[in-house]
């Protein structure tokens, strides 16, 4: 295991080196990247396999498990839509995320076992959930990107980082992450709502109310959108606070109780 989690992280500060040397230097090695970063997140998956599964019976759901399963599952579509969305700019940060989460994984014990075998809608809510969480913090991150451009165009700044994609490209891509991220999210609200009856518990209620207010947000900015153009500030604050919102449903608090109180 350990030596698994060591040929991961190695092969992950690979693919970063590759994407900064592309980014600062020019040089089109993508053919290194896609290599490395394949064989990063491969490895990546099997670690994370056998890490939910070492407790024999059930899956062991811990904060850190999922983090760091939601970690590959942004890097995976980072790479996949890297060339498309011309998002080359955000992929280390992507994997800088998959590297640290892996990591700590790998050092820091903590176990939360359930049994998904016997419970197929609850599996289907997780891997909703997990579709969704991972879009929308896509959707930050190139919302990030956007408040960057639009900061710098505003005060009129030379951009100091090369190969940045348009503005309206980037506010384009933001809104379809979103779209697609609403989405899930909604189909996991529902599978949540109707099929599973710890959503109404008092332990959930927090992590509830929190991604129902996210998912509110959330559609009113695509409202916004659709029938007001919204676009620049409403969007950045808007969609980051509907992220922040939806990581402190998913993962707050699970992290007091897992990893502070310990």
């Amino acid at each position: 295991m350990v030596i698994l989690s060591l040929t991961t992280l190695l092969l992950y500060i690979v693919a970063i080196t590759v994407v900064l040397r592309r980014l600062l230097l020019n040089k089109q090695e993508t053919a290194w990247l896609y290599a490395s970063a394949s064989a990063a997140m491969l490895l990546h998956a099997i670690a994370i396999a056998q890490s939910m599964g070492h407790m024999g019976a059930g899956q062991d759901m811990s904060l850190l498990n999922v983090a760091s399963a939601v970690s590959l599952l942004i890097g995976v579509v980072m790479t996949l839509i890297a060339h498309r969305l011309n998002g080359w700019i955000l992929l280390p940060v992507a994997y800088g995320f998959a590297l640290l989460l892996q990591g700590l994984n790998s050092l820091v014990p903590s176990h939360y076992v359930i049994h998904l075998e016997h419970r197929p809608e609850l599996l289907g809510h997780i891997m909703l959930a997990l579709m969704a969480f991972s879009l929308l913090m896509i959707a930050s991150l190139f919302t990030l990107l956007l408040a960057y451009l639009d900061y710098s165009l505003k005060q009129r700044k030379r951009m100091t980082l090369p190969h940045l994609p348009p503005l309206l490209m980037v506010e384009k891509r933001v809104y379809q992450l979103i779209l697609l991220g609403e989405g899930l999210l909604t189909l996991s609200l529902l599978t949540g709502f109707l099929y599973l009856q710890e959503m109404f518990s008092a332990e959930q209620a927090a992590k509830a109310i929190l991604t129902l207010v996210a998912w509110c947000i959330y559609l009113v900015l695509l409202w916004g959108h659709y029938r007001h153009g919204w676009r620049g500030r409403r969007l950045i604050t808007l969609s980051l606070l509907g992220s922040t919102l939806l990581a402190l449903a998913y993962f707050g608090s699970r992290f007091v109780n897992e990893i502070l109180l310990h």
